[in-house]
């Protein structure tokens, strides 16, 4: 019974997949209705609606049968046969697509006699295929079938163009006689071989399903398993739904556990419902239903007639309605000019509408975006400004700080000390004057007592001299520091930075906040264009030249680059501080980094 669900799923499904549009099938659309557009009444336009047709028969049935009556009523017009045949094949083929099996056969047995007369022998094959997936609908037994597709493989070793033979081999392992596998390797081998040849992936993709089926058939299960998994992953990735739903019945047929059969089969009818395959929905809720009986589960039983009943009525109600549209189809072509051209007009509106908006939108963003550099620049030029005053005001703090340590240094030096010191000595006079041995030895204490004092307010006045001048360095440094830390976080850079402790100290506040611009314009180069991991800041004083070098170990910079090209602003910039300072600028690259010197002048 198994194997009866199988084969007849496959036969099911085969048809629909072997028509499954490739991924260029919607740029031929769009191209051939653009060909429609501009051909006149003619035998080109004939000929452009029913390839048009033929493009849709896997698509959409209502569109095929539309294309296929238009392209027959202006071939007929015409005197066209040629065309007209072409367009009953079409019209056959949406008749079985909505399900009148009798009808779709009977004209496509008119339409193949018509093909042998014109001695075409591809469309020969085509409509063989076509009647073969017609009588499996019940209308023809297996024989019959089998007949049809035998003369199927003769007709088609005619061809020079075989491609279409890759789906007649596949038809007939799916239709035709019950086959050994040495026999089913062989016409997999044929699919293979042309498919391959040709680039048909639909054709590839259905072939691993039998691959998948042997390796089940011995004993392979594991394998066979990875092999449908694969396929159903693509199937998913690249929407085939057809290939979804034939990878899940794969699943279903060597299923051990009941309940999951039912859930794959669960699984294929949503998926059917995203094709919109009435049929292939009341197929699989036939066999949901007839799972639920097996189980006796009164739950599933009413869910599965439910949704069977839904499914039917859908399907009677699209039913009734393509007979109906195909019975009235010559009364309202007026009526389908005028909503054809009522629906051009819109569509021309809507690409207007939709054209004025994307300027729009475009302009609205444009302003944006230049809004968002101008607030951005000026947010620039406020931290740039904010950073200087800063600077500026920290360097006055601590050069008022100096100055005042150097004003009491000096003033307890000149001041006290001296006082102490004079103090001392009159004590020293007196103590040598004087005869009595107990004012003496109170003279030597006080003497010792004014000693101390003046040692402690000398060594005080000489401290805060020393402090005074190296706070500003210290001072410098830290801004240093402060500067890279904010703009060179230690998660990806590795920062090195030497201040000579004297290299300083001859330098005023001006020149130190030009050399902190200098630096902070020399790490902004290093981040938009270096792509360094490591930079080194050095600063030191050498023969009445203070010397200020940036290194970094990024990739260089270019070996055509000149300080007068305008993408060199930063070191145009560099240059210009340094000149205002009396100093010099010297750049060295290569692939290994670049290092920038500053040297400046020192006056004592």
């Amino acid at each position: 019974m198994q194997g009866l669900i199988r084969t007849a799923f496959i036969l099911l499904i085969l048809f629909c997949f072997l028509n499954n549009s490739a991924l260029g099938q919607i740029k031929q659309i769009t191209q051939e209705l653009h060909i429609l557009s501009l051909a006149p009444d003619s035998v080109s336009k004939v000929n452009s609606l029913n390839r048009l047709g033929t493009l849709y028969r896997s698509r959409n049935a209502d569109s095929c049968f539309y294309y296929g009556m238009q392209a027959k009523r202006l071939a007929t017009h015409l005197g066209y046969g040629k065309g007209k045949i072409d367009a009953d094949h079409l019209i056959a083929f949406a008749l079985f697509k909505k399900g009148l099996y009798a009808e779709s056969l009977e004209l496509l047995s008119n339409v193949l006699s018509q093909y042998q007369k014109l001695d075409d022998t591809e469309k020969i094959v085509q409509v063989y295929l076509d009647m073969a997936e017609v009588g499996n609908k019940g209308i023809l037994d297996r024989t019959e079938i089998t007949s049809l597709l035998r003369k199927a493989i003769k007709t088609g070793t005619a061809l020079e163009k075989d491609s279409i033979m890759a789906e007649v081999y596949l038809s007939y392992l799916n239709r035709g006689p019950k086959l050994s596998e040495d026999s089913i390797a062989y016409y997999i081998n044929k699919c293979t071989e042309i498919a391959v040849r040709y680039d048909n992936e639909s054709v590839l993709a259905h072939v691993r399903l039998w691959q998948a089926d042997l390796l089940f058939s011995n004993g392979q299960k594991e394998k066979a398993w990875s092999l449908v998994q694969q396929s159903l992953a693509d199937a998913q990735r690249t929407g085939n739904t057809i290939l979804e739903i034939g990878c899940l019945m794969t699943f279903y047929n060597y299923e051990d556990d009941v309940h999951k059969k039912l859930d794959y089969l669960y699984q294929q009818y949503e998926t059917a419902q995203k094709s919109g395959d009435k049929y292939l929905e009341i197929y699989l809720l036939n066999l949901a239903l007839s799972v639920g009986n097996a189980l006796r589960d009164k739950d599933e039983i009413i869910k599965a007639y439910e949704e069977l009943k839904k499914a039917m009525e859908a399907d009677w109600e699209n039913s009734r309605q393509f007979i109906s549209d195909y019975v009235q189809f010559n009364g309202i072509q007026a009526d389908n000019k005028l909503l054809s051209a009522e629906n051009s007009r819109r569509t021309l509106w809507l690409v207007v509408i939709s054209f004025a908006a994307l300027i729009i939108i475009l302009a609205i963003y444009l302003t944006m975006l230049r809004r968002n550099r101008k607030a951005k620049e000026q947010v620039e030029a406020l931290n740039h400004a904010a950073n200087m005053q800063i600077i500026a005001m920290e360097e006055a703090k601590h050069l008022a700080v100096k100055e005042e340590q150097q004003r009491l240094g000096q003033d307890l030096h000149d001041g006290l000390s001296s006082s102490l010191a004079g103090i001392n000595h009159q004590l020293e006079v007196l103590s040598m004057d004087t005869g009595d041995a107990s004012m003496k030895h109170r003279l030597d204490q006080l003497k010792s007592e004014i000693t101390r004092a003046y040692e402690t307010a000398r060594s005080k006045s000489h401290e805060w001299f020393g402090a005074a001048r190296e706070q500003g360095e210290q001072s410098f440094e830290q801004r240093i520091k402060l500067l890279t830390d904010s703009a060179l976080p230690d998660s990806r850079y590795r920062k090195e930075i030497h201040i000579d402790d004297t290299s300083l100290s001859h330098v005023n506040a001006d020149t130190r906040i030009a050399l902190l611009r200098i630096i902070q314009e020399a790490i902004t180069n290093i981040i938009k264009h270096a792509k360094a991991t490591m930079v080194e800041i050095l600063v030191y004083e050498e023969m009445e030249r203070l010397f200020m070098i940036v290194k970094d170990d990024g990739k260089g910079l270019a070996r055509h680059m000149r300080l007068n090209q305008p993408s060199a602003m930063g070191l145009q910039s560099i240059q210009r501080r340094a000149q205002l300072l009396n100093g010099e600028l010297d750049i060295r690259s290569d692939e290994g980094g670049t290092e920038i010197i500053v040297t400046i002048p020192v006056k004592r």
